[in-house]
């Protein structure tokens, strides 16, 4: 019986399972599989959006190199550069957490 609790615990408190590295890489990969959707999505319009008047229909590269790194980050108002989409997806909530707690120690 205190096995089973043991597990359990750790399978539903992830963060204390894991290493800071560890949630911040699956903060990352649900980033970029969401992130990824989206600037597919973003390329296609621009790839078949009728071109604005005057101008010349944008090819698939111009398109991917423009919409390449949408999502990531912003700019933030010291400068620096901060996420931006879906930051606050659960697997980025926990790696959130498990930093703060880190530093309040």
């Amino acid at each position: 019986m205190k096995r089973l609790a043991f597990v359990l615990f750790f399978v539903t408190c992830p963060a204390l399972a894991q290493t800071l590295d560890e949630l911040d890489a699956a903060c990352y990969a649900a980033r970029a599989a969401r992130i990824k959707k989206v600037q597919q999505r973003k390329i296609e319009e621009c790839v078949k959006a009728p071109p604005e008047h005057r101008a010349a229909p944008k090819s698939r590269e111009e398109c991917e190199q423009y919409w390449g790194d949408y999502g990531w980050t912003k700019g933030a108002a010291d400068g620096k550069r901060q996420p931006y989409l879906y930051r606050n997806l659960p697997e980025c909530k926990r790696a959130a957490e498990a930093r703060a707690k880190q530093q309040n120690k």
